[in-house]
């Protein structure tokens, strides 16, 4: 059980991620290698010239099917060694900046570590790299802090840094705060420079994410079978589509050329009654780049499901119906459509019906058709589980970004 009390008035916490693990890619070849695979443009990461960089990726398969996700990251150590050796040999004459040797960090799910090595082995043909584990030699942490003001603290930054962590902001939202690759023999010092934050269990750092519509690894992509822009890689900076070829972009960039993206992955959480607002909108994050209204980690309508109100099954289906009086399109009643209030046992079978994926307690993941979704009032929505109970769809942080393609082509 979850102590509630402890998250009552949380604004901020550092939490230890045990579940990643860290993949090194170096070589000559190593951008190169990358940049063929992953659905994101490595370049921009290296042409920052900054350890504090990160970019979220997705690899694919050639179907163009998703096989994992990643945020990958410029190896610190690698690049001010090299940066040392490139200053020292153009003071004696010797160096002319060719021949340099990138190295990267590909931070994943712990349960995709083996498949991935041997995704990133079978396309290395005769790519001059070496691939290696590195998780033990890191400790990652991630620092939630929703006022934002952790992202802006350059003096503890800085203080990280020079103990030889990168420290990044997560590339996929603000709102998921910092990341930190700690070398594991500099863990306990840092340790105390976080003292002033609250350490949390990692499963806070998932309800979280959760909360804010951000999915992540095995269990909620379900390997092979996900298609990217459905999963919000184009809303949560997953995607680069000018870069050019890599494995599997056909269907990424068909499926954004046409604009048929006809359902997406929102978050949702078992309703109660007992609110600090009304309406959902007020929890939404209005300008990307300011601190949402409400600073706790959880609101009210979170914090007094977590311990009840558990979560519908995975792969269940859901009924979801928009009330907004200016909604045009009604959804299809079928026979295994669940009506308010009708308990049904239901089985998971057409792509085209709305569904729970994953969850944590009263938290998770739902895919949903966009055309029964109101963005500008998301209470305008409602949800129905499996057994008749009432769902909440939450205000993702990457919302005001759903506006501009969520046009009439891109649900008709």
């Amino acid at each position: 059980m979850i102590n509630l009390k402890s998250l009552e008035k949380l604004k901020k916490c550092v939490v230890p991620l045990k579940s990643r693990s860290l993949i090194k890619v170096v070589g000559s070849d190593a951008l190169k290698h990358l940049q063929g695979l992953t659905t994101n443009n490595l370049n921009r990461l290296k042409d920052s010239q900054s350890s504090n960089s990160s970019i979220y990726n997705g690899f694919l398969q050639s179907n163009g099917r998703l096989l994992f996700d990643s945020i990958i990251s410029l190896d610190k150590e690698h690049s001010i060694k090299q940066k040392a050796e490139f200053v020292i040999s153009n003071g004696n004459g010797n160096g002319n900046g060719n021949g340099v040797v990138d190295s990267f960090i590909i931070d994943i799910d712990n349960a995709v570590l083996n498949d991935a090595v041997a995704h990133l082995k079978q396309y290395k043909l005769r790519n001059k790299i070496d691939i290696i584990d590195v998780t033990d030699q890191y400790r990652v942490y991630s620092i939630l802090d929703k006022t934002y003001k952790t992202v802006r603290n350059d003096e503890l930054l800085s203080i990280l840094e020079d103990e030889g962590c990168s420290v990044m902001s997560d590339p996929r939202h603000q709102i998921m705060g910092v990341r930190l690759l700690v070398p594991s023999n500099k863990s306990s010092s840092i340790e105390n420079h976080l003292a002033k934050y609250e350490t949390m269990d990692e499963e806070i750092y998932h309800l979280f994410r959760l909360s804010q519509g951000i999915p992540e690894g095995r269990n909620e992509y379900q390997w092979g079978s996900v298609i990217p822009l459905e999963y919000n890689f184009d809303l949560l900076n997953g995607v680069d589509f000018h870069k050019g070829c890599y494995l599997g972009q056909e269907l990424t960039s068909r499926t954004q050329f046409t604009g048929l993206i006809r359902k997406r992955v929102f978050p949702v959480v078992m309703k109660v009654d007992n609110v600090e607002s009304p309406s959902v909108m007020d929890e939404a994050i209005v300008d990307p780049n300011k601190p949402p209204k409400e600073s706790l980690l959880f609101p009210k309508r979170i914090l007094n499901s977590l311990n009840d109100h558990p979560h519908p099954e995975p792969n269940s289906v859901l009924s979801v119906k928009n009330i907004s009086p200016t909604h045009k399109s009604t959804p299809i009643e079928t026979s295994d459509t669940v009506k308010s209030g009708e308990p049904q046992s239901l089985k998971s079978g057409s792509r085209s019906q709305d569904k729970f994926l994953f969850g944590k307690r009263s938290l998770g993941l739902a895919m949903l058709k966009v055309e029964n979704i109101d963005i500008f009032q998301l209470d305008n929505t409602v949800i129905h589980d499996n057994q008749g109970r009432e769902v909440s769809l939450l205000p993702p942080s990457w919302l005001t970004k759903l506006g501009d393609k969520m046009t009439p082509q891109q649900v008709s």
